[in-house]
């Protein structure tokens, strides 16, 4: 009787492991994912195809999307991660991911990301993704600006556009041009219009006005990086004589010529009320569609030395806590490959990607001549905006308080000193 439980026992120990070995080839192991997304227009929607998509070829895990309202998005980013209970998958904009990594928030990623696969990403989008050497998120979206212009107005005046992306208008040939338009649309037209005009006026945020005085340093200058290596310092980079320089003649726009309004002006551009306008993709189609009367053209961001866009679209990092960041991984390399970009799209609708050669690969998506034009300006004139843990700070204090000063008649090196004092500080002590 025992010889016979002994031998039981060695049959059952011998079957075990086959046993296990089956089940392992046999199916996956069940894993949950979860996604944090803000509700952007055709963002959850574009996501959850891909997760369907995605889930076609690996069954076994299960994945649960949940957005919230775009304004709350960074607040509940901050509850989610204080807790234990944390999402797997985050989007956010690259401008972010240097802060959120300086404070552990992110799994470094560069496993799925290795050095020898870089090259097929813009540069800008590279930058933005890396804190201290390590990769923090997978490029995804992007954006870049340019500068809408009234084709009836300059025709009414003989003005020529730049004839390329790759010549673009110094700032003083673009104030030379447009002081001359505006000449001709008043003796003609009896209009007093503008010479340039943003979203909001006046003009705010680091996207779109700190180009404007970066371009006046050379790359690789203090000027042109406006911060330092460490993301902490700005003595010595926004204050340099070219970027004074570059800020006086910013605030010479609406001081001196005149060309800009120091209030808003609503569809100042779309109703004729402006002669160049600075913006970007999205307000070529709320143009078409709102205002398919207007007679437009797009041309290059004019200049001081060094022609440059800001860059930045949302991204895909993995929480540090989450306990599943090899299949988080999977899912990040699927949404960002050729195949989750198009399923991404064939949803939400296109836009610019980090990918170098999709729009040459897939020309589907970029059918108009403005798209083409923007991929255009993003792979020529792209740079990543200035990378600071303190981000949301600099965007604060040097792209919206500094330059609604500026446009009031600051003065500009008390004012660029005491914002520089007030970043330094502040970034400092978070």
């Amino acid at each position: 009787m025992r010889k016979s439980i002994i031998a039981l026992l060695v049959c059952f120990c011998m079957i075990l492991p086959l046993s296990a070995g089956g089940q392992e080839e046999s199916g996956k192991k069940e894993t949950e994912l979860k996604i944090l997304v803000p509700q952007s227009p055709g963002v959850p929607e574009g996501i959850e195809a891909v997760i369907q998509a995605y889930r076609e070829n690996n069954p076994s895990v299960t994945i649960t999307l949940r957005s919230v309202p775009f304004n709350r998005y960074k607040e509940q980013l901050q509850v989610m991660w204080a807790s234990d209970d944390v999402d797997d998958i985050i989007t956010t904009g690259s401008p972010d991911i240097s802060n959120f990594a300086h404070y552990g928030a992110l799994m470094p990623i560069d496993d799925i990301l290795p050095p020898a696969d870089r090259g097929q990403f813009l540069q800008s989008a590279i930058d933005a993704v890396t804190y201290n050497g390590n990769i923090y998120a997978y490029p995804f979206r992007e954006a870049a600006s340019a500068m809408f212009y009234n084709k009836d107005y300059f025709e009414m005046a003989g003005i020529d556009p730049p004839a390329s992306i790759d010549n673009p208008w110094t700032w003083s040939e673009w104030l030379e041009n447009i002081k001359k338009v505006k000449t001709v649309v008043s003796g003609q037209t009896g209009k007093n219009v503008w010479g340039l005009t943003f979203l909001s006026n006046p003009g705010r945020g680091d996207f779109w006005l700190t180009p404007i005085i970066r371009s006046a340093g050379e790359k690789g200058t203090p000027t042109y990086q406006a911060v330092s290596d460490d993301g902490m310092t700005l003595t010595g980079y926004a204050d340099t004589p070219e970027a004074l320089e570059a800020y006086r003649f910013y605030q010479s726009l609406y001081t001196d010529h005149k060309l800009a309004p120091t209030a808003e002006v609503p569809d100042a551009f779309a109703t004729g009320q402006s002669i160049t306008f600075l913006s970007f993709m999205a307000s070529a189609n709320q143009l078409n569609n709102n205002f398919p009367d207007l007679n437009w053209g797009l041309m290059p961001v004019p200049y001081f030395k060094t022609p440059l866009v800001h860059t930045g679209g949302f991204t895909y990092s993995i929480s540090a806590k989450s306990k599943n960041g090899q299949e988080a991984k999977d899912f990040i390399k699927f949404a960002c490959s050729e195949e989750g970009i198009k399923t991404y799209f064939d949803v939400s609708g296109s836009d610019m990607v980090s990918r170098i050669g999709f729009a040459e690969k897939y020309p589907q998506y970029y059918e108009q001549d403005y798209q083409k034009f923007f991929v255009e300006v993003l792979e020529t004139h792209g740079a990543a905006r200035p990378l600071t843990p303190g981000y949301v700070l600099y965007n604060s204090i040097m792209g919206f308080n500094l330059f609604m000063d500026l446009a009031t008649g600051a003065d500009v090196e008390e004012t660029v000193r005491k914002k520089i004092d007030e970043f330094e500080t502040q970034v400092r002590n978070l």
